[in-house]
């Protein structure tokens, strides 16, 4: 059994290195003392494939296999000194991309898939909260089911990128007296009543991907 890289990997990683090197490193010193967030970079990425590389081509990807995925992050990582920018990426395409493609409906992947992959959308996981980031399962907000939907009540912490999102894959409780298996996802809008999110949190390190409530 061969373990080693196919010719197409080598080459599409070289091409990812380069294109990381010359597009992603600009002005880095300044962006990170400012805490700025580059939505420009973001579609750059876009633009070259990066956040379509695992998604299927009917839902705007390219229908790469997870190994080359991974190979090609890691050229981006390799080429990009923007430790930022690399998180959010990974951010979405792992927590929110993927989940929505494994477990989301038919109608949920049309409408938001293919404009995460153009980079026309941003969207954030909502897990952590103020007394519950690693725990996930001790989380308090909470969904109520009523005429045409939920109402969901709560507050979700130290979220990357959500200053910047439109879309948030947010985690609340339905049954709280079941525990871990009351837990549902829910896709919400930052255009929906209610949902607020907070300025910009500063922090000492991947200072351009933006952290919020």
């Amino acid at each position: 059994m061969d373990f080693g890289w196919s010719k197409f990997q080598e080459e599409k990683y070289e091409a990812v290195v380069r294109f990381a090197r010359d597009q992603l490193n600009d002005d880095l010193r300044d962006r990170d003392a400012s805490q700025e967030f580059t939505l420009d970079l973001w579609r750059k990425c876009a633009e070259f494939g990066v956040l379509g590389w695992c998604m299927p081509e009917e839902l705007g990807g390219s229908g790469l296999d997870l190994v080359t995925t991974v190979r090609l992050l890691e050229a981006i990582g390799y080429g990009c000194r923007d430790n930022g920018l690399t998180l959010g990426l990974n951010g979405q395409i792992w927590a929110v991309q993927e989940p929505l493609l494994q477990f989301g409906t038919p109608e949920q992947k049309k409408k938001y898939l293919p404009r995460m992959c153009s980079g026309d959308l941003l969207a954030a996981h909502g897990m952590s909260e103020p007394d519950s980031g690693s725990d996930a399962f001790s989380l308090k907000t909470q969904a109520r089911k009523v005429d045409g939907g939920y109402i969901l009540n709560g507050r979700k912490a130290y979220i990357g990128l959500a200053p910047e999102v439109q879309l948030c894959l947010v985690f609340a409780t339905t049954s709280p007296d079941v525990g871990r298996w009351g837990v549902s996802a829910f896709l919400v809008e930052s255009s929906y009543d209610g949902y607020h999110a907070s300025p910009l949190r500063s922090k000492m390190g991947l200072r351009t991907n933006p952290l919020g409530d």
